[in-house]
């Protein structure tokens, strides 16, 4: 008795490659005026990262996340301390070369969903 083999395939094409769209960006000199203003960038410490990451595009308008991250070294600690400290949900028109901003006040955590005190 004989054993059936497999019939051999045939190599498969390589699919070609897509080329990745690159995300439109804010112009660094623009986004260092906006932070500057916002909260005085020029003035802060131990900044690690500043970053304007893309959202979406609807009509001419480019909306990013715009967060400031700063690392902190202590005392007693194995590793340092990164957090966000900033953050700007923003409007960028790239016509007018502008940014407005349109991040939401913080809710007050000593209120419930009806706006009344706790206690």
């Amino acid at each position: 008795m004989k054993t059936q083999r497999r019939p051999r395939t045939r190599p498969v094409a390589p699919k070609p490659i897509e080329a990745k769209v690159s995300k439109p960006e804010i112009p660094n000199e623009i986004l260092k005026d906006f932070l500057e203003e916002k909260c005085n960038l020029s003035t802060l410490k131990d900044i690690s990262k500043i970053r304007a990451g893309f959202l979406w595009e609807k009509g001419n308008i480019q909306r990013y996340r715009i967060n400031v991250w700063q690392t902190t070294y202590e005392m007693g600690q194995f590793c340092p301390n990164t957090k966000i400290i900033h953050s700007y949900f923003v409007f960028y028109y790239p016509d007018e070369q502008m940014i407005v901003d349109k991040t939401a006040e913080p809710v007050d955590k000593h209120k419930d969903l009806l706006g009344r005190i706790r206690t």
